[in-house]
């Protein structure tokens, strides 16, 4: 075979990069030794290597730039497929023994691969070239100002400025989460802004660093706020060239209901006068102008815009559960209907409509007796402070029996919170108190109070028989045993404990008062 033959050729220019793989990289097939040393971090494997990073997706070749300490896949397909793993040198260069030395720092990885490519493919003939990138190299990036831990730190290209202010411990109070300056080594600036990137998501508020990038942490010191319409009302810190619109944009967007065409900017004029004015299509972005410190943006919404509301349904209904309302349109009866009416253990004398609005009124004389020792109160007050006790707050007055026959003055319209509550029909009568056995009693209809007392075993030694008391299931009203008449079902009988009479104590009371009179008649009769 002639030395100047193809096959000759091809043969000679496999020969350097086999030995390019035999130094440097594995070739497909081979097995390696368990015997190997401990790899530097450089050396590892490449799945050890980028496990770690925080890569947001492939590497764009187009926008990465390659720098020392790269790893590259190279591969060769022909008759025999080879492939070599290399590094680029400290000097910036991609050497392939016996090849090439390719100068490759500073350049895309599009640029590279291309270049290596290109010679490699025009000594291989018809044998197809791949290079790939394998694993990023690492570099060392200064973080300073105001962050917990400020100093060097070592990454790899393309980890998030984010990801360098966390490693560095976080921001410290005061520090700035918009203003971040990240200074690249030609002279070129680029801003971190922590809020847009976590408020929106946008990958080109928390751009990727390079090598050499020194990340500075200044103090926030210039604010805005934003409120109304929008999903995160507040103050937020200015940013050079912030507009109404990407402010509004930072603060999460509108929300349902805000009027879109029209907000309202308030401004200082001068060092002590502040201005209000609408703005129009500012939302839009039409309205360029930038917002300064202390500015104020409200976005105008209707409250009632679409709102839904909504009642709850609970208990002895057949289907129970949360269901949609028109305010002033659908009545107690009509949710009723739909959650498929009660069910034939419905108790609707115990049956309770709760308005949660109502709930929040605040009722100032309940709050101010709450506060006073009961000694303290008048007779009045006290007995407003049992009532209001007694109370569920929010229970609106409804006969639920009248309301589903179509009673319009019971069947009241629902508002938006509403919750109503159906529950099981109570058979018993419960005896509380001073009884032998308190306890539930099966209801007996049109028995009275004294049924209940015997069936629960009779009085107690220390019963205060006159003070019995009857508190009615559906309303929560304290009546006296013997004038409350036939009980219901969910009563309850309370019969109290008798107060011990210190006898002694008063007669000593009733000699030392006669003892005072007598004085008193002396004094006023001795003439």
């Amino acid at each position: 075979m002639s030395s100047n033959s193809p096959t000759a050729f091809r043969l000679a220019a496999i020969v350097p990069l086999v030995a390019l793989a035999l130094s440097g990289g594995p070739v497909r097939g081979q097995v390696a030794s368990p015997e190997a040393p401990d790899l530097s971090p450089e050396d590892r494997p490449a799945a050890q290597r980028t496990s770690a990073l925080e890569l947001r997706g492939a590497v764009d070749d187009e926008e990465y730039i390659v720098g020392p300490g790269d790893r590259f896949s190279i591969t060769i397909w022909g008759q025999n497929v080879t492939t070599a793993s290399v590094s680029v040198t400290p000097e910036g260069d991609l050497v392939l023994p016996g090849v090439a030395t390719v100068p490759v720092a500073g350049r895309t990885l599009a640029d590279v691969k291309d270049d290596v490519q290109n010679r490699l493919g025009a000594l291989y003939g018809n044998s197809e070239v791949s290079v790939a990138l394998t694993a990023l190299r690492r570099i060392q990036v200064n973080v300073l100002g105001a962050v917990l831990e400020p100093g060097p730190y070592v990454a790899t290209a393309l980890s998030p400025a984010s990801q360098l202010v966390r490693t560095a411990g976080g921001l410290i109070d005061g520090a700035s989460e918009r203003n971040i300056v990240i200074s690249r080594r030609g002279g070129q600036r680029e801003r971190l802004d922590l809020t847009r990137y976590h408020n929106t998501g946008d990958l080109t508020a928390d751009p990727p660093i390079l090598d050499g990038d020194v990340i500075f942490v200044p103090h926030a010191t210039a604010f805005v706020s934003v409120y109304g319409g929008v999903a995160r009302p507040g103050e937020y810190e200015l940013v050079e060239g912030e507009t109404i619109a990407s402010l509004i944009d930072v603060a999460g967007g509108l929300v349902r209901g805000a009027i879109a065409d029209t907000v309202e900017l308030t401004t200082f004029v001068d060092e002590s006068t502040r201005r209000s004015f609408l703005v129009g299509n500012a939302l839009r972005g039409a309205d360029a102008r930038a917002l300064r410190d202390g500015d104020q943006v409200v976005v105008r919404f209707d409250q009632d815009w679409r709102a839904l509301t909504r009642v709850e349904v609970d208990g002895e209904v057949e289907y129970p559960g949360e269901y949609a309302i028109s305010e002033g349109v659908d009545r107690l009866s009509d949710v009723i209907g739909r959650a498929g009416g009660p069910t034939e253990g419905a108790s609707l004398v115990l049956a309770r409509l709760i308005r949660s609005s109502a709930r929040r009124d605040r009722d100032l004389e309940y709050e101010r007796l709450s506060d006073m020792d009961v000694g303290d109160m008048t007779s009045e007050e006290y007995a407003y402070l049992k009532s209001r006790a007694r109370q569920l707050p929010g229970t609106v007055s409804v006969d639920f029996a009248r309301a589903l026959d179509g009673d319009d003055a019971h069947d009241v319209l629902l508002v938006d919170g509403d919750r109503i509550e159906i529950p099981k029909v109570e058979t018993t009568v419960e005896v509380i108190g001073q009884v032998a056995r308190p306890g539930r009693v099966t209801h007996a209809p049109g028995e009275r109070y004294g049924y209940y007392v015997r069936a629960a075993g009779g009085y107690s030694p220390d019963a205060s028989r006159g003070a019995a008391r009857v508190i009615k299931g559906s309303t929560g009203e304290r009546r006296r045993a013997r004038t409350a008449g036939a009980l219901e079902a969910g009563d309850v009988v309370w019969i109290p404990e008798r107060e011990d009479i210190n006898w002694w104590g008063i007669i000593k009371d009733v000699a030392a008062f006669a003892s005072t009179v007598a004085t008193l008649y002396l004094i006023i009769d001795r003439p």
